[in-house]
């Protein structure tokens, strides 16, 4: 695609100076049609390659990011704020910090549109509830999080993918916890994309909460599905909004104790990547599972780096990630209270 824009580059110059010229000279100094013929000239050699994704929603757009093959043409860093409050909290916490993470998919078949991908997100919050430190518990949290996973997107508009998800914690104690992700989507047309997301736990581990009375507890991935929708506007921002199901969570609560399992209930979410110029994206993206008392508030918000400078080209490309990193938003987790130490 580069090497298309950079042919263009010395006519393009060349017709910019006739039109300073012409505007210089005054309009006798070349006719209203051949002046005409420049400007739309110009501006259809502008619009080659991957700038034709200025317009967003598009064919040609679509058909301009079908690449994406360079090592580097499908990886993104990320900044940002990221607000959680899950059943892991107990009940009585919730927790605000900074999250950075990384994303890249590469090519394994460019004939089969195979790809490869491998993510790491890490999160350091703090606690917003005071509760934790009242009781002389941990008032900070580590998570990091490793994604590694295959996806395939064809010609026709079909493509499928699955992630396996690492998540290590440490926070009141130390936990590993692993889950599955799953989804498959349909291209129904240049604008619009629908699919279908499945996550499932694979692995929990089991730790100590100290106070007020030591109790032992057991974390793993909540069970979950949902259908979605993504739209790319013609302003080149893409929004992403889902529904589904969660299958149960705990509503255990450190002060006042047990409590009976929520059963199958709903949940929602959505997505925002606003292209800032071709390097540079607002991306942001939140997941609640209700009811928002005992199930989870997740969100974050940031800058989103594309040091391929394919940014207009995100979530389009034959090699970009059809799941996105795992995340708090994507890996909610649930708590079981299994009795007293």
């Amino acid at each position: 695609m580069e090497t298309t824009k950079n042919q263009y580059m010395p006519t393009t110059s060349f017709r910019a100076v006739m039109v300073l010229a012409t505007i210089a000279i005054g309009p006798r100094a070349m006719a209203a049609d051949d002046t005409s013929f420049v400007f739309s000239t110009l501006a259809a050699e502008q619009s080659s390659g991957v700038e034709l994704c200025d317009y967003g929603c598009s064919p040609e757009c679509a058909d301009a990011c079908g690449g994406g093959t360079g090592w580097f043409d499908e990886l993104t860093f990320f900044g940002g704020i990221d607000g959680s409050k899950q059943p892991q909290d107990f009940g009585v916490n919730a927790n605000l910090g900074g999250q950075a993470h990384a994303n890249w998919g590469l090519p394994l078949s460019e004939r089969l549109g195979l790809g490869l991908q491998i993510g790491q997100t890490l999160v350091a919050s703090d606690n917003a509830v005071r509760v934790q430190e009242l009781l002389g518990e941990s008032t900070t949290r580590f998570q990091s999080y490793t994604t590694l996973g295959l996806f395939q997107r064809t010609d026709s508009g079909f493509s499928w993918g699955f992630t396996h998800d690492w998540l290590n914690e440490d926070s009141y104690d130390q936990f590993s916890l692993q889950q599955w992700r799953v989804r498959a989507a349909y291209d129904v047309s240049a604008c619009d994309q629908f699919g279908i997301t499945a996550n499932i736990a694979s692995g929990g581990d089991t730790g100590v909460y100290n106070s007020p009375t030591p109790a032992t507890v057991r974390l793993e991935a909540i069970d979950q599905g949902h259908l979605y929708w993504r739209h790319w506007w013609p302003t080149g921002v893409q929004t992403t909004a889902w529904g589904g199901i969660a299958w149960g969570h705990g509503e255990d609560n450190v002060v006042t104790g047990a409590s009976p399992r929520f059963g199958d209930s709903f949940l929602m979410g959505a997505d925002i990547l606003a292209p800032l110029n071709n390097y540079l994206a607002i991306y942001g993206e939140t997941n609640l599972i209700f009811p928002a008392d005992s199930g989870t508030v997740d969100a974050f918000l940031g800058i989103q780096f594309y040091p391929g400078g394919r940014v207009k080209c995100a979530r389009r490309g034959q090699f970009s990630p059809l799941l996105p990193v795992a995340t708090p938003t994507s890996f909610s987790t649930d708590l079981r209270m299994t009795g007293p130490t």
